[in-house]
């Protein structure tokens, strides 16, 4: 049996990402994949029997990273709004830094390529977000007759669009943007 070599898997990752970026996750094709990694067509089916298989590995290998940049610097001993804005600010610079990633994980997650088992992971992804929250309201600092998934939606919502406005040139991100874009979440959950 031949040896996958990873530096191949990870041009194929992406150039995988860059075309689901640039058409879609529905208008990736094997084919173009290999034009745009530059690789046989055949190659590709050494790696990956086909584009779901694509999806499911490049959808495991994205979550381990990602998971890692929202929780970076987070300590639960923080003040609640210190560890909150740490988090926001994570999800912010994650959603600019790693635009390609983020679309990949947001059409996969909404795909019908998706696995029941990456459901489940990706539903996972928001338990310590929720935990969060609940600290919240148990210190009476978020709105408590709101429930968790809103108030979680509500911040991750203004989070992808900021991202995504200044990603593509209509809206540029400075600290002083930061801050009150933060402002502005804090505000809009807090008690």
């Amino acid at each position: 049996m031949r040896l996958k070599d990873e530096a191949k898997i990870a041009i194929i990752y992406q150039a995988a990402l860059e075309l689901v970026g640039r058409e879609g996750i529905a208008g990736l094709t094997m084919h173009k994949l290999a034009r745009r990694a530059n690789l046989a067509t055949g190659t590709l089916y050494i790696y990956f029997k086909n584009k779901e298989a694509l999806f499911h590995s490049l959808y495991r290998h994205l979550y381990n990273r990602t998971d890692e940049r929202f929780f970076q610097g987070y300590k639960p001993d923080l003040p609640f709004r210190d560890g909150m804005k740490r988090i926001w600010i994570n999800y912010l610079r994650h959603r600019v830094e790693h635009y390609e990633e983020s679309v990949f994980l947001e059409q996969y997650a909404r795909s019908p390529y998706i696995t029941p088992e990456d459901k489940r992971l990706s539903e996972s992804m928001k338990t310590p977000f929720h935990a969060i929250i609940q600290r919240g309201k148990l210190e009476q600092l978020v709105k408590a007759d709101v429930d968790d998934e809103m108030i979680l939606l509500l911040l991750l919502g203004f989070i992808r669009e900021l991202a995504h406005e200044h990603v593509g040139g209509a809206y540029e991100i400075t600290q002083e943007r930061i801050d009150k874009a933060f402002q502005l979440s804090w505000d809009a959950v807090k008690q």
